[in-house]
């Protein structure tokens, strides 16, 4: 069956919008070269965060399970990022706090927690910064009017770098 001009006229276009939309300054089209699996092994716990080609993150830490900020546990963190520099992006996770003051475990709320990530030149190694906020339950935790139970930062990570993972 023949191409016809229709046929390849589309084509083109797809090409050409798809092209625009990796160029307008999305992870999937400048980020590559940041996408990886990194690891930090701290003095007190260790942290592993994914970041994904397509923009999209996701991150274990070791004292997730035992009390982090505000007191509460949370789950792994999910998130996305974007370039924010040339070796420098900026991260949103999300992650889902639980009370263990009671008599069992209970859902408590909502962390937003805001990374920057400063790579070094090879952009094997990085330090990090954050500040996050725990929203209560039933609370948007994107809502910019939204309130917040607890508000903390990540100074335990002055310092330390996280370093690119070999492993396929």
């Amino acid at each position: 069956m023949p191409i016809s001009r229709t046929h390849l006229a589309a084509a083109a276009l797809a090409a050409a919008v798809g092209g625009l939309v990796a160029g307008a300054g999305g992870a999937s089209a400048e980020g590559t070269d940041f996408a990886g699996t990194y690891v930090a092994s701290l003095p007190d716990r260790a942290e592993i965060l994914h970041l994904h080609r397509d923009g999209t993150a996701g991150m274990t830490l070791s004292d997730q399970v035992t009390f982090g900020a505000g007191g509460f546990t949370f789950s792994d963190s999910l998130g996305s990022w974007r370039r924010a520099g040339s070796h420098t992006i900026s991260v949103r996770m999300l992650n889902l706090n639980f009370d263990l003051t009671g008599a069992a475990p209970a859902f408590s709320g909502i962390a937003v927690v805001d990374y920057v990530l400063a790579f070094a030149p090879d952009k094997d190694t990085f330090t990090a910064s954050c500040q996050g906020k725990i929203f209560p339950t039933g609370v948007d935790p994107v809502d910019p009017g939204a309130t917040p139970i607890t508000e903390f930062d990540c100074a335990y990570l002055d310092g330390y770098l996280y370093h690119r993972s070999s492993a396929p």
